[in-house]
């Protein structure tokens, strides 16, 4: 039986990186919240992402720069967490949008395993391709 790493181990941990569900009112530590409610469209994502992660100002608000920011991070020290509550909000309200942001950030953490600096993604409710922590 394969188990899965707790969230202590994967925040901070870049072998860990990836996408991973959380049951409803499951905490990960220092995750920067991203209001899965606001994740209506393409435009709202990249708008959400760029406020939670406080993108500078040259992000031009379409998938690419949303890849070079999260592949760049420079303007952040140390790893990443997000936590995406209500994510069956935005695979219901808009599921190829949001098909293409899970791509993109599956995409970031890769990179950051590569680099060695930890990059996950906590999602609260839906999608249910990825590996549901206890």
């Amino acid at each position: 039986m394969n188990r899965h790493p707790a969230v202590a181990e994967i925040v901070g941990h870049a072998e860990h990186n990836g996408l991973y569900r959380l049951p409803e009112g499951r905490a990960a530590a220092a995750a920067i919240p991203v209001p899965g409610r606001q994740l209506t469209g393409k435009r709202a994502m990249l708008e959400t992402l760029a406020r939670a992660l406080d993108f500078p100002g040259w992000f031009g608000f379409n998938w690419d720069a949303l890849a070079d920011c999260l592949t760049d991070l420079s303007w952040h020290d140390g790893g990443i967490a997000l936590l995406i509550d209500q994510a069956g909000t935005p695979e219901t309200a808009a599921p190829e949008d949001w098909g293409v942001l899970l791509d993109i950030l599956a995409d970031a953490a890769r990179h950051w395993r590569a680099e060695g600096r930890p990059f996950a993604v906590f999602l609260q409710g839906g999608h249910a391709a990825y590996p549901l922590l206890a």
